[in-house]
């Protein structure tokens, strides 16, 4: 008669083995990595996926090894079967740096958003932001410069008539302190336009760029005569510009226009006066003006939501608008220093809070330009290294155990071994079904 007891006990020891050893895999591949020894850690983490075909984790552990090796065809391929078993953020952002290396900014922004959506750590999720920032400002240097190269060719008559831009106000009649206000309230004029549902906004910064490809001063791409040939570079019917005029020491006036990039035609909007405390009233005041010279009915929904005031400290929104002006001129760190004094003097004031977590790592070096990939790679690589924990004895018991079939837990599905949703063994089934990796495997035994 067998002793049932000992069975258990002795199918009890061997899984707590096969669970050290399997963490020790995992363990000895991620230290071999950090020392630079490719070769074996891929063979570890191939004997691991050969053991547990469906474990996301090991397929990411191998692209990993395969990308810090350099042999980014490999990489891809595994990186894109742990996508398939269970999407993480780090599979995903070392997929987008995948990307990158192949020139490849369209799908590399694709992947890092999906890495965003998977709420990485903080300081791995503001890493992504500013270089998304600086990625997005790269794509629109190309665009205007393909637009202007072609502008001979642009058909006027196809910009869709419900398209605007606003360009930053004309600012030579304000006092050097105040200058920067400028670019504040044109962003918010530009915000609050985009809350009507029925126009669709230009984004600003690839006003920048055309601006600084045409080397324009804000006297010459403020003039409304001049405007059209911007409006038709940016594929934009209709511009906003206009002039801000200190009066005195404490009021602020602003004359603004409406351009039509098709046939010229400019219309004035009335003038706006406010005293500097109260310019919020000046630039709600200008954007309903312009709503209705554009014959635009609003619903009570769209009214209200342009209606709130962001922030009512001068000193606040001063703050937001050298921040804007400096990070338009890729001076990203002192950029965050003016974000974070605008957080500071008004702690409800949204936009700026937003500006300020999108250069809350980045991606500003010292000498503020932006970023090389290279130290971008490099940053993001190691906090990514540093956030992912080493395997423990506890997590993969319950790996092991839920792969062999004894136990369903899916909290540590997410472990090396089989997802509980997953085919009964012996059946070794990944997802999408055989997977292979490009070239050949050339590992040490």
């Amino acid at each position: 008669m067998i002793n049932t007891k000992y069975v258990s006990t002795g199918i009890g020891l061997l899984l707590i083995f096969l669970t050290a050893c399997s963490g020790s895999m995992y363990n000895q591949g991620r230290s071999l990595v950090e020392r630079g020894e490719y070769d074996r850690a891929i063979g570890l983490f191939y004997d691991e996926v050969r053991q547990h075909p469906a474990s996301a984790e090991a397929w990411r552990e191998l692209g990993i090894a395969y990308y810090k090796k350099g042999d980014l065809d490999k990489a891809e391929d595994a990186l894109k079967q742990a996508l398939n078993i269970a999407s993480d953020a780090r599979t995903n952002l070392y997929l987008g740096l995948i990307y990158e290396r192949q020139d490849d900014p369209e799908r590399a922004v694709a992947a890092y958003r999906a890495a965003l959506s998977m709420k990485p750590a903080r300081k791995t999720r503001d890493l992504l932001l500013a270089r998304l920032e600086e990625m997005v400002r790269q794509k629109l240097q190309r665009e205007v410069r393909m637009a202007i190269a072609g502008e001979q060719e642009i058909a006027v008559d196809t910009i869709p008539d419900n398209t605007i831009g606003v360009l930053d106000f004309e600012n030579s009649q304000l006092p050097a302190d105040m200058a920067p206000i400028s670019k504040g309230l044109a962003e918010m004029v530009s915000l609050d336009l985009a809350r009507v549902n029925s126009l669709r906004v230009v984004d600003r910064l690839k006003i920048d760029q055309i601006i600084k490809e045409l080397k324009l001063s804000s006297t010459r791409y403020s003039d409304p005569a001049f405007s059209p040939r911007v409006g038709r570079l940016l594929g934009s019917r209709r511009l906003v510009t206009g002039a801000l005029t200190g009066i005195g020491d404490e009021e602020v006036r602003l004359n603004g226009a409406l351009v039509d990039a098709v046939d010229s035609a400019a219309s004035f909007t009335e003038p706006s006066q406010k005293e500097l405390t109260r310019f919020f009233e000046l630039e709600k005041e200008f954007v309903f003006r312009l709503i209705d010279d554009m014959g635009i009915t609003l619903t009570a929904a769209e009214r209200d939501s342009i209606a709130k005031i962001p922030t009512e400290s001068y000193l606040a929104f001063l703050a937001y608008s050298r921040g804007l002006e400096y990070r338009s001129r890729g001076l990203y760190k002192d950029a965050h220093r003016e974000f974070n004094d605008a957080v500071s003097l008004d702690h409800n004031f949204q936009q700026a809070k937003a500006q300020q977590d999108a250069l809350a790592f980045g991606p500003g070096t010292a000498s503020g330009s932006a970023e090389s990939f290279e130290s971008y790679e490099t940053n993001l690589s190691g906090l990514s290294d540093q956030e992912q924990p080493l395997g423990d004895l506890d997590g993969f018991q319950g790996a092991t155990l839920n792969s062999a079939g004894f136990i369903r837990v899916p909290q540590q599905s997410g472990r090396f071994g089989r997802g509980p949703d997953l085919p009964p063994r012996p059946e070794p089934i990944i997802n999408t079904g055989i997977v292979t990796i490009r070239g050949y495997i050339n590992v040490e035994p």
